[in-house]
């Protein structure tokens, strides 16, 4: 147990989930790699260690930003058209079909802004995803730092596509290559943080699928939940000190034809003794560079393919940029209709047909 951290409790159901060792994969190693496979197949989920990914100034970071008065905070709102960086208030998405808000603050910082990445007007980036460039000092404070934490979990999802394109057969190279590091994509570090709340179990962050193709995540403190394959059953994702948690989303799927399984997770307030701290997260999101058309891999592999079939069908496919200010625009409060809208924000989990 982390120092200061209360333990997780022993009474609450925990995901089964397995351990990849991010060395041995890095090495081509053959049991890791089905390990990894497997557990994208069935869960979704899974913990990494030996990642070499350095987040404990993440956490500080949070604890300096989430600390700012409220009207510096709001300075920097990313407010309810999909614009994806900068600071999201509490209660500014909903969490079930009645339209409840959730209990969470983040703070998003743009991979490409950090990078000095440009963007090229060939790849179609909408300007709600770019970054605008402004941050509060602590953050900008931090810039080498992240850096330095970008790059690292970079490697760390750079392995895991290398990987999986490899098991499911796909030509070498292919996967990675739509995530390259240096090219435009929506990629992004996040903080977050939620308050103490009663009861335990309350819902901060509701149930959904990730927009892009690998999430990083670490933890201290335990809440976050995933259901249980082919079951609606929650269970937590225990948090596991020297271990990063790492799952898959919607558009990694897309472009791998649903073979694998982004999984439906939430954020309630952690269980036990734990749910009298604030909870803080860090995460890495990795998505397609911004120009990708979220197709099949396997029956579209090239960029010539996708243009002969927008051409031929008249389907226009989205891309990665796209695809990301839409799901973001969905979860806004602002958009929030009825139940419909509700389904509609959650993810392709849930919308098989989106």
């Amino acid at each position: 147990m982390s120092e200061g951290i209360p333990p997780f409790p022993s009474d609450v159901p925990v995901a089964d989930i397995s351990t990849v060792d991010f060395d041995l994969l890095s090495e081509g190693d053959p049991e890791q790699a089905r390990i990894l496979l497997h557990s994208c197949q069935n869960y979704g989920f899974f913990y990494l260690s030996n990642h070499h990914v350095d987040s404990r100034f993440m956490f500080s970071l949070a604890d300096a930003v989430f600390s700012l008065p409220p009207e510096e905070k709001l300075r920097y709102d990313m407010g309810t058209t999909g614009h994806y960086y900068g600071y999201k208030r509490s209660g500014a998405m909903f969490v079930d079909d009645k339209g409840t808000k959730d209990h969470s603050e983040f703070y998003n910082i743009s991979k490409d802004e950090v990078l000095g990445i440009q963007q090229s007007a060939s790849t179609g980036t909408s300007s709600s995803t770019t970054a605008n460039h402004q941050h509060p000092q602590v953050v900008l404070n931090r810039f080498r730092e992240l850096t330095t934490f970008m790059r690292s979990c970079h490697s760390v999802t750079s392995a895991i596509t290398a990987s999986l394109g490899k098991s499911l057969g796909l030509p070498e190279g292919l996967l990675e290559s739509l995530h390259k590091l240096e090219r435009p994509s929506v990629d992004q570090a996040r903080i977050t943080c939620a308050p103490p709340i009663k009861p335990s179990g309350t819902i901060t962050l509701g149930e959904h699928t990730d927009f892009g193709s690998v999430t990083v995540l670490f933890n201290q403190l335990g809440g976050l939940q995933v259901l249980a394959p082919n079951k609606r059953d929650w269970e937590y994702v225990r948090p596991r000190p020297g271990c990063a948690v790492i799952n898959l989303g919607d558009s990694l799927v897309k472009l791998l034809g649903g073979r694998l399984y982004s999984a439906v997770h939430r954020v309630v307030a952690p269980p036990g003794t734990q749910g009298d701290s604030v909870r803080h997260s860090v995460v890495y999101f990795s998505r397609p560079n911004s120009d990708v058309k979220l197709r099949d891999l396997f029956e579209y592999p090239s960029a010539d393919d996708v243009a002969n079939l927008e051409k031929s069908s008249g389907e226009v496919l989205p891309n990665a940029d796209d695809w990301v200010k839409q799901r973001a625009k969905n979860w806004n409060t602002a958009q929030y209709r009825d139940r419909d809208s509700y389904k509609l924000s959650r993810g392709t989990e849930h919308n098989r047909g989106y």
